[in-house]
């Protein structure tokens, strides 16, 4: 099995920032200057959110210090407490209460509530996190509380890109417009990701704490802070926090998934309806990604559990690994190429799934078993750390390469991808930011013709795009395919039927 030992590490104070035709490109990281090497990403917007930029976040308590103190009635007191704070807070000025009998019943009825929490605990002991907690412990974005960018997300289909940050806003930036419209509203707190609508120029859903916003962001207007009357809201009570969302590829259905719910919404935003997949295994989920063919859809739980289902039928082929659970996946350009890591090992996996079967009970005759292919384990290349377990990963629209973020090492791994004859994972090169930084959040753009196009934000609020451009794409596919086979395939998963 191939490891880090395959990469070439770059020279001192030098940075990689593009590769073209198969040589990477690097300069001094004092002067960085992608223009000597390309145009490609010369008109793309120029991204660094510093925090001067961001919308402070108000609790609503400030304004309360404008105003004199009155006096007001206990009633009117305990109506605005429940209204502001909740029911469990009201309870607690009920309970202070010098009328005996009022604060005997709240009494009564704080410790009914605790004896329910504890009991749904047992069930459930995710629900003992708070929202911030659990999507820090479980997301996608490294060091999401700290992090000024959260997220990243191209358009499908023009240069425009969604930065989520950490003011709960959403910022649309373009390379061919000045209108950059800011998606915020109180209802939108504690953002977890974003996905743009296919076959829409208009639609991105932002999925939240408490729910999702489906936006509709009228190009030809001019408003740049458009109210929560352009969303849709999606939003069921018991499905919280919104770790991950997916949209079909014919953009007609949204598939969301929750820390402290199991169930698996699959929502229809046009005809308000929903459909509920649920199976036993884990206490929430924490991931979904939709295959680029629209006939399968992998998902994964907190735990040891993770499913792809068949969405002609919604049936489902269940999957465990050995310890802790499924960190982060992405799917081929085809559809028939699933990688994944775990959080306790530091290795990539990789299933072939078929059209027709996605997996068989019977290991000994099938092919299609998940099978170590890198092992990425923390080394050290002539001083640069690099590598440890996987944080995100994301394979470019285009199949040929896979970028990986880790969590304790701030270099980002780009791999070559080779599916003939066997599933490879070739050296391509590392990633890196300027001094203190550390990635957040990557994505790849969809329609970037000339090659692949990976985009970092890093820690430091800066966006970085890293060009990886072809000038002759069938010799470079051709040249990938004809690599020998030379990767040792050792550790399979078990997998079993419903």
């Amino acid at each position: 099995m191939r490891n880090f030992q395959s990469f070439e590490s770059p020279n001192d104070n030098e940075i990689a920032i593009c590769e073209i035709n198969g040589r990477v490109q690097f300069t001094n990281s004092d002067y960085i200057n992608i223009g000597i090497f390309t145009n490609a990403v010369s008109s793309y917007p120029k991204i660094h959110i510093t925090r001067d930029q961001l919308h402070p976040i108000t609790s609503g308590d400030e304004g309360k210090a404008l105003f004199l103190p009155v006096n007001v009635s206990f009633l009117k007191q305990l109506t605005q407490v429940y209204y502001e704070q909740g029911p469990i807070e009201a309870l607690q000025l009920a309970k202070s209460h010098n009328h005996f009998l009022v604060s005997q019943t709240a009494n009564i009825l704080l410790g009914i509530f605790n004896y329910i929490k504890k009991g749904r605990l047992l069930l459930n002991p995710n629900i003992r996190y708070s929202g911030p907690t659990l999507i820090h412990k479980l997301g996608q974005t490294r060091d999401w509380q700290n992090s000024t960018i959260r997220f990243i997300s191209w358009h499908p289909y023009c240069t425009k890109l969604a930065v989520v940050t950490c003011d709960d806003s959403v910022r649309i930036l373009s390379s061919d417009s000045n209108y950059h419209p800011l998606l915020r509203c109180k209802q939108q707190k504690n953002i977890t990701c974003v996905a743009w609508r296919p076959l829409s120029n208009t639609d991105i859903a932002v999925a939240h704490e408490g729910g999702i916003l489906v936006w509709n962001i009228d190009p030809n207007s001019l408003v740049l802070r458009p109210s929560v009357s352009n969303a849709t809201i999606l939003y069921r009570i018991e499905h919280r926090p919104v770790m991950s969302i997916a949209w079909s590829p014919k953009g007609d259905l949204l598939v969301s998934v929750a820390g402290c719910n199991n169930k698996i919404l699959v929502w229809d935003p046009e005809l308000d309806c929903i459909n509920t997949l649920m199976r036993p295994g884990g206490f929430g989920n924490v991931l979904v990604k939709w295959s680029p063919t629209g006939e399968k859809l992998f998902t994964c739980s907190d735990g040891i559990v993770f499913r792809v289902w068949d969405y002609r039928n919604w049936e489902c082929e269940r999957w465990t690994v050995p310890s802790g659970r499924v960190q982060s996946a992405c799917w081929s350009n085809c559809g028939t190429t699933l990688l994944f890591a775990t959080n306790t090992e530091p290795i990539i996996y990789g299933v072939i799934v078929k059209s027709d079967l996605v997996f068989t009970s019977d290991n000994e005759s099938s092919s299609n078993q998940a099978i170590s292919i890198f092992d990425v384990t923390k080394t050290d290349l002539n001083g640069l750390m690099v590598g440890g377990l996987v944080h995100c990963m994301e394979t470019d629209p285009k199949g040929k390469h896979l970028a990986i973020m880790f969590q304790d090492t701030s270099t980002i791994a780009v791999f070559n991808i080779v599916k003939q004859p066997t599933l490879q994972l070739l050296p391509g090169c590392f990633v890196m930011g300027l001094a203190e930084e550390k990635p957040s959040t990557i994505c790849f753009q969809q329609n970037f013709e000339s090659g692949a196009c990976l985009t970092i934000g890093w820690s430091s609020g800066r966006v970085q795009y890293f060009p990886i451009i072809y000038t002759d794409l069938t010799s470079s596919s051709s040249v990938s395919e004809n690599v020998p086979s030379n990767v040792s395939l050792y550790k399979s998963f078990s997998n079993s039927h419903i």
